[in-house]
């Protein structure tokens, strides 16, 4: 695979720090992914070079690329800190232990295919569901989480899932032929979590978790 163009880094890590800026982490390399579709697109739609589309991506327009992109996973509350969040799911024990178990084959399996970043999130979102069960105020068998930490935990077990259905490479304990299995499982875990979130519409404006704005 060829290696991005300088331009490409440097732009990348400019988006990354505006994402940053809303409390967003993306990997690096997604983001340049992202920035040489956006270029090649641009550079089509107006018949011109790629070199000279890159000239359209000035700080104020990967600043709105930064809000898009925040916008586009708004569900999840970005930069907010999920124990501070009304607690409005009930999630059952047996989801909570097969999420923490999905969690930590995110942290083995995106760390050695996308970064730190994804692991990071994982390991957080693990701590995270510790200390809510740890603080829960009432009778098991179902501990109250917040709604965008399913979304955040879905999104990352999701992904994942993707990575070994593209053949990332598996922990060395890990047998090849266990991979349709492994696949499976990431996406049943996700498709439990998501199971769980009401489908209310509610979130269609600003609020709890709108994109934070600009500050001046």
């Amino acid at each position: 695979m060829p290696r991005p163009s300088s331009w490409v880094s440097t732009t990348a890590s400019i988006l990354g720090e505006e994402l940053a800026r809303i409390g967003l982490t993306v990997p690096t390399d997604r983001l340049e992914d992202l920035l040489a579709d956006r270029v090649a697109a641009v550079a089509e739609q107006m018949r011109i070079t790629e070199r000279t589309a890159r000239r359209y991506f000035d700080h104020h327009t990967l600043r709105t690329l930064a809000r898009e992109l925040a916008l586009s996973i708004k569900d999840e509350a970005p930069g907010a800190d999920l124990l501070t969040l009304p607690r409005t799911i009930a999630m059952p024990l047996p989801t909570l232990g097969a999420t923490i178990a999905a969690l930590v084959e995110v942290a083995a399996l995106a760390g050695a295919n996308t970064g730190p970043d994804e692991p990071a999130t994982a390991m957080a979102l693990i701590s995270t569901l510790g200390v809510l069960t740890r603080d829960h105020d009432g009778d098991l068998p179902t501990v109250f989480v917040p709604e965008p930490l399913l979304m955040r935990a879905a999104r990352l077990i999701e992904n994942t899932a993707d990575l070994v259905h593209q053949g990332c490479p598996l922990p060395p304990d890990v047998a090849e032929d266990v991979r349709p299995h492994l696949q499976k499982a990431l996406r049943d875990d996700a498709a439990r979590l998501r199971a769980l979130i009401p489908h209310t519409g509610r979130r269609s404006g600003s609020g709890l978790w709108a994109v934070p704005d600009d500050p001046p």
